[in-house]
């Protein structure tokens, strides 16, 4: 495993949701690698301290910006059909069904 796919697979294992050969390896990787086993500490440190800010309202106007940000990536990515989906899950709707 090299380090940026460790990085790739970072959430799923702190999640606990990597597969046992999966985990093996990354666990592996770990041992002979100081940088990886630093951002890992830094990765679940920064999940902690977000864990604890909670959440409050967003800034005026942000939301609408970040819809519109949303609906373009997924444009330019060439999923349309997925731009106005993916908004209205994120409003609380319901995803589409297939």
């Amino acid at each position: 495993m090299t380090c940026s796919e460790l990085r790739d697979a970072m959430y799923d294992y702190v999640a606990e949701e990597l597969g046992l050969e999966r985990r093996d390896t990354f666990e592996f990787h770990l041992k002979s690698c100081d940088h990886c086993t630093f951002y890992l500490e830094s990765y679940r440190h920064t999940v902690t301290l977000t864990r604890k800010m909670g959440c409050g309202p967003l800034p005026p106007g942000l939301e609408e910006r970040l819809r519109a940000a949303l609906k373009d990536y997924l444009q330019s990515e060439g999923r349309a059909d997925a731009g106005g989906a993916a908004v209205e899950t994120a409003k609380g709707g319901e995803e589409p069904r297939h």
